[in-house]
């Protein structure tokens, strides 16, 4: 999977790269056949602005599901002669 970079603008006010993620990963969705779904984050960190990892719980119709690891790369550089400040690539899911 390759990267996405966006300026500071882009990132809907998040003033971290933690916060962007994190609320990317949180969300519901209601289908065509009425079933609620969704993630939420559980816990995370991205130390240093370098690598960000979380623990996300799959959401159906409010019931907690399956909890799994989100890693992605993080780019942060306030100072981007491009304007594109923040990128991020997350892994390819690992299933066993």
């Amino acid at each position: 999977m390759g990267w996405l970079f966006m300026p500071f603008t882009s990132m809907g006010g998040h003033k971290t790269a933690k916060s962007y993620l994190d609320a990317q990963l949180t969300y519901e969705n209601t289908l065509e056949d009425g079933t609620k779904r969704g993630l939420r984050v559980l816990a995370s960190s991205c130390p240093g602005n370098r690598t960000y990892y979380a623990a996300a719980q799959e959401i159906v119709d409010g019931i907690a599901g399956n909890v799994f690891a989100v890693v992605c790369l993080v780019r942060w550089n306030p100072r981007s002669r491009d304007g594109h400040q923040f990128g991020y690539k997350d892994s390819a899911p690992l299933r066993r």
